[in-house]
């Protein structure tokens, strides 16, 4: 009996003590951007862009205005599929130019485009992910959300970061492509996130080239706060910066009139190429 009972508190010991073990810092990283990576979305949207791109000196280059569709659906990671159709408005040389994308959570975006100037839809892969999106600081692979299982995460501590004129406690998370092909494709070696600690808002997400130099900062402009079809509570990103590091270009991603769910009225049959080149709005 005694040797029982000793038996049973050395394992409760164990229990205990295993229970006490803290988080390490890749732990603690992919769990808070699988947090991130988790938060609830609208299942409809539509909305008009604004893609304003700035020279070195601040002044406006070029104004494009677009149309923007939305349609997510899957309970599962496994069924989960985030759609995106975007069609230019304005101005006149990239009216009729489009983007259509399909982001999942168990394997990589696909990614369509369609240039009026050469009559083709083009599938984005390989090195095109690392161009420029249409004449903007932002690439085609930074359009969207990144992959969360693309990448190794790990906690590297605390910063605060300003927003609006108020100083927020965020989290930092380094994040590291598991493969060459990744890094080389996106032309990112590292990513530094930084998260708001009570809604796990990117704040601001530094981004590092293949040789490990910072060359990029995507920071947030502004989002609205809004409840979806699920009743749950959305902080939706309306505006966005990405400015390059060495030459202080920077180009803002915006969006307005923004209709959710139900008065979206979208349909949910055109996120295909055909209607790249047709209007679905």
């Amino acid at each position: 009996m005694k040797l029982i009972k000793s038996l049973l508190a050395i394992v409760l010991v164990m229990a205990f003590s295993l229970i006490a073990l803290p988080e390490t810092p890749a732990e603690m990283g992919a769990r808070l951007m699988k947090m991130n990576d988790n938060r609830p979305v609208f299942e409809k949207i539509k909305c008009k862009g604004t893609l304003v791109i700035y020279n070195s000196a601040g002044a406006i280059k070029f104004k494009k205005s677009l149309i923007f569709g939305t349609y997510t659906s899957g309970a599962t990671e496994a069924d989960f599929i985030e759609r995106y159709i975007a069609y230019f408005t304005s101005p006149a040389d990239d009216m009729g130019n489009s983007y259509l994308m399909f982001h999942y959570k168990t394997q990589p975006d696909v990614k369509y485009l369609y240039l009026k100037g050469i009559r083709k839809v083009k599938k984005v892969s390989g090195a095109d992910k690392k161009l420029s999106f249409f004449g903007s600081d932002f690439s085609t692979a930074e359009t969207g959300k990144p992959n969360y299982k693309e990448w190794n995460y790990r906690y590297i501590g605390d910063q605060k970061i300003n927003f609006k004129g108020r100083d927020f406690d965020c989290y930092m998370i380094e994040s590291l492509p598991k493969t060459k092909t990744i890094a080389s494709e996106q032309g990112c070696g590292k990513r530094i996130s930084f998260l708001e600690k009570k809604l796990l808002l990117t704040l601001r997400l530094d981004l590092y080239d293949e040789n490990l130099i910072k060359a990029k900062e995507l920071s947030l402009i502004s989002f609205t706060t809004k409840t979806n079809a699920r009743g749950q509570k959305v902080n939706y990103e309306t505006g966005l910066e990405m400015k390059i590091v060495k030459t202080g270009s920077k180009s803002h991603l915006l969006f307005s009139d923004l209709k959710i769910e139900g008065e979206s009225n979208l349909r949910t049959d055109i996120f295909s190429e055909q209607y790249l080149t047709q209007k679905w709005w």
